[in-house]
């Protein structure tokens, strides 16, 4: 949920960099976070996606929602236990429209 308080390396999952990125993002005022104990940091589920969206220029506003609710659909994946690599199955479903419109092709 947009709520909810993620982990470094939660954000970086879901903004696909590296939580070393995040971490520079955090110290640099670009990513907001509330510091938990001496060295971990929590960033708001909406905060991450205001930085998603920020990232996401090039992409239409359908193309963004579409994003959007794949990380949704992560969201309540998790939520149930259930470990999915959403971006591993659309990668999958790119390559297979691809193949689809090779064959079509031929």
């Amino acid at each position: 949920m947009a709520t909810d308080l993620l982990t470094v390396r939660e954000v970086a999952e879901r903004l696909k960099v590296n939580p070393q990125t995040v971490r520079r993002w955090i110290r640099a005022g670009i990513l907001p976070a509330s510091r938990v104990g001496r060295r971990q940091w929590r960033v708001t589920g909406q905060d991450v996606e205001r930085r998603a969206e920020e990232r996401l220029p090039e992409l239409t506003a359908s193309q963004r929602e579409a994003v959007r609710k794949l990380w949704e659909l992560r969201e309540e994946f998790r939520m149930r236990g259930v470990r999915v690599n959403v971006m591993e199955l659309v990668r999958e479903s790119r390559r297979e429209l691809e193949e689809r419109g090779e064959r079509s092709r031929c």
